[in-house]
């Protein structure tokens, strides 16, 4: 199905949309007790609004006494009422936000009947589930299946009806009609009564996902999950996990890079640029190796947040993650079980015996247990950069899509190009011009010489007096792009 959103150089953003992990957010929802650790806690507190999940007025209360002895902020942090027993993975039954036509904001409910089931690497029916140790059925999930319309009340949000399953940690999106997933959603969806086809159908209708790549299944046997295999870095980038050589998932991976994931094309009809992160072996037993899921981090405004496991592997893991991610402060955070001081009791059965320390998972790491609540008055600020090579001989043009959902609209005469010459400190700014549309931006860079590279970055300012930058954290991170010869025929 041809993406909807897609142009020559700009978008048409006529249908609802998904949000992208890198756009503004207020604030990240996790719940308690807690499957994250203590410092993630802290610094996720300095930096942006917690939304906690607490069991009744007992739960508050005590997270308010853990978070009076480290000294946080209760004004920074929501409460909201929501049973969840061993549904500690917001990422994969919480909502997410669509923002639609009419720009409004609503999150969705998406079904999750049976938490996330296991399947192996061949994409056919076979599922398995977890099973109820009391019953000897097979689990459902009575609580966060039906907690949506708690969190939508709570936040001050409708929420949109979504009949399928749509589960978080295996749908990736480029907030411009793009999903990726793994097979083992369309066999997850197949079980509930919903064919590949309504599947497909459903997501363009509802979430306006009309471009969906479906990848691989990737591990022998598994949840599947697509953001342990791969992350969005944005809307033409690809992070994607890279076993070590002598690993027996690495031919895995790197046949699911060379070809599907370099077969797609962007929202821009360009080839991603991807990516790879070194990942190690954590612990071992009879069964596998398991690896460090270093793309299972979150992205929160201007932070990433990374899940360390006490390995080799952890410090080349944050200076990929920064080498990808200018100006983003990259944060690393291990998770050593025996130094906490406040744990979830229905994630960590067994630990102890099997001698496993770190409590972040190869299949389950900080991305599952943390979802955003994004801004409902940002600025959407798409670019289509310009290419990393440019002919001297040819114009350098900036194409941006800019949607303000403030609903004050955009100050015209402050949407600006702001370009510097590598080396230079200093920065030079152009005032973009509106190209027949409200939404639509272009500027024309200064000829360059042969071997000039130019860095720049969007800066945007709404009626409402919002100033939003691409990329977000300019200008200390910026594009850039070089002048190269004409090459002789």
């Amino acid at each position: 199905m041809e993406n909807k959103f897609k142009g020559k150089n700009y978008l048409q953003i006529d249908n609802n949309r998904i949000a992208a992990e890198w756009e503004p957010v207020k604030g990240v929802m996790f719940v308690w007790p807690p499957v994250i650790s203590k410092e993630l806690i802290i610094e996720f507190a300095k930096d942006t609004h917690i939304y906690l999940y607490v069991d009744g007025q007992e739960g508050e209360i005590e997270a308010k006494e853990w978070f009076k002895k480290w000294e946080l902020d209760h004004q920074n942090i929501t409460f909201i009422n929501l049973k969840t027993n061993w549904e500690v993975t917001p990422r994969d039954w919480g909502p997410s936000a669509v923002f639609t036509n009419k720009g409004e904001v609503k999150i969705t409910d998406g079904q999750y009947k049976y938490g996330s089931p296991s399947t192996d690497m061949v994409c056919n029916d076979s599922l398995e589930f977890h099973i109820n140790s009391s019953t000897g059925k097979i689990y459902k999930s009575i609580h966060v299946d039906t907690a949506i319309v708690t969190i939508g009340n709570k936040i001050g949000l409708e929420v949109i009806d979504v009949p399928f399953a749509n589960t978080g940690g295996n749908v990736l999106t480029d907030g411009l009609g793009t999903a990726f997933s793994t097979c083992a959603l369309l066999t997850e969806n197949r079980y509930n009564g919903v064919s590949n086809n309504e599947f497909f159908r459903l997501n363009d209708s509802i979430l306006g996902l009309s471009t969906y790549h479906i990848i691989s299944n990737f591990d022998e046997m598994g949840i599947q999950h697509i953001d342990c295999l791969l992350k969005l870095i944005d809307e033409e980038t690809i992070l994607v996990a890279e076993p070590p050589v002598d690993h027996k998932l690495y031919k895995i991976y790197d046949n699911i890079v060379k070809n599907e994931l370099s077969n797609l094309k962007t929202v821009y009809n360009r080839p991603y640029t991807i990516h790879r992160i070194k990942t190690g072996v954590y612990y071992e037993d009879e069964e596998a190796a398991y690896l460090s899921a270093y793309t299972n981090s979150i992205i929160l405004n201007k932070n990433v947040y990374v899940p360390l496991f006490g390995i080799k592997e952890d410090s080349l893991a944050l200076k990929t993650w920064k080498s990808i991610m200018p100006g983003y402060t990259i944060k690393g955070f291990d998770y050593v079980l025996e130094d906490q001081p406040i744990k979830s009791k229905y994630h960590f059965e067994g630990f102890d015996e099997l001698g496993v320390k770190t409590g972040w998972l190869y299949e389950d790491a900080i991305h599952c247990r943390t979802k955003a609540i994004w801004d409902e008055n940002k600025i959407l600020i798409s670019v289509k950069k310009v290419l990393p090579e440019i002919n001297v001989n040819q114009e350098a043009i900036l194409y941006a899509t800019i949607i303000d959902y403030g609903k004050e609209g955009l100050s015209t005469k402050e949407v600006f190009l702001n370009w510097r010459i590598k080396g230079q400190t200093n920065w030079n700014r152009i005032t973009m011009d509106m190209d027949n549309n409200p939404n639509h931006w272009k500027a024309k860079f200064i000829e360059g010489s042969e071997g000039m590279e130019i860095e720049y970055y969007i800066e945007v300012k709404a009626n409402t007096g919002e100033t939003q930058t691409r990329p977000i954290t300019a200008p200390k991170g910026y594009y850039e792009f070089k002048y190269v010869a004409q090459q002789s025929i």
